[in-house]
């Protein structure tokens, strides 16, 4: 079984060219509905953030963001394109959720753009993103569910990850991702298919 390291390093190298114009679409969505969310003042951070799609198109909106993912060339290309725009309040770095230099209670809001169907141990990853989040803050995030429709997207994951190509995959359904949010103890604000098949669904909850 490949690591999820050595796969997203090597999915780094045509990441954003391989997104195509209905993925793109849908990642706008995800940055409109999440700016919704986010104040000026807000310091914010974005869980498994990528090539930094997401994070440098919200990073003018808020006083800090930092995006962190494991893959070091996900990272890398974040960085340059972060440099290229003359973005000075991001910090990217190849980082783990679970590193202690990620302080308790110290964000406004945690990102979590199509992460959560990659994650395996999904209660402990959740219950860590509440604990970094401010009493109040926001978690958003956008997930595929895989477990809607037998799309031809489910059946390639359902190969790759089956045949070892690919870390683990979670075939969620709606109903599956919204209770593993909830049992964490958020309160779901909106709920949002944001590309239909499969299910692309954006989610807004806040801790309690």
């Amino acid at each position: 079984m490949i690591t999820e390291r050595d796969f997203w390093n090597h999915r780094s190298q045509n990441y954003d060219e391989q997104i195509g114009p209905q993925y793109e679409r849908a990642y706008q969505l995800t940055a409109e509905r999440t700016l919704a969310y986010l104040k000026p003042e807000d310091r914010v951070l974005d869980f498994a953030c990528g090539t930094g799609i997401v994070t440098l198109s919200l990073a003018p909106y808020v006083k800090e963001l930092r995006g962190i993912d494991i893959s070091d060339e996900m990272i890398r290309r974040a960085q340059g394109k972060a440099a290229a725009q003359g973005i000075a309040n991001v910090l990217l770095t190849q980082t783990d959720l679970f590193d202690a230099a990620l302080a308790p209670a110290s964000f406004d809001a945690v990102l979590a753009c199509n992460v959560l169907l990659y994650v395996e141990q999904r209660a402990a990853v959740l219950a860590r993103i509440c604990a970094l989040l401010r009493p109040g803050g926001m978690f958003l995030s956008a997930t595929d569910c895989l477990g809607v429709g037998m799309t031809r997207e489910r059946m390639r994951k359902w190969f790759e990850y089956h045949t070892g190509k690919r870390p683990f995959v979670a075939f969620d359904t709606r109903r599956t991702l919204e209770a593993d949010i909830l049992r964490t103890g958020f309160e779901i604000m909106e709920q949002e298919d944001l590309f239909p098949a499969p299910p692309n669904r954006f989610i807004a909850a806040r801790k309690r």
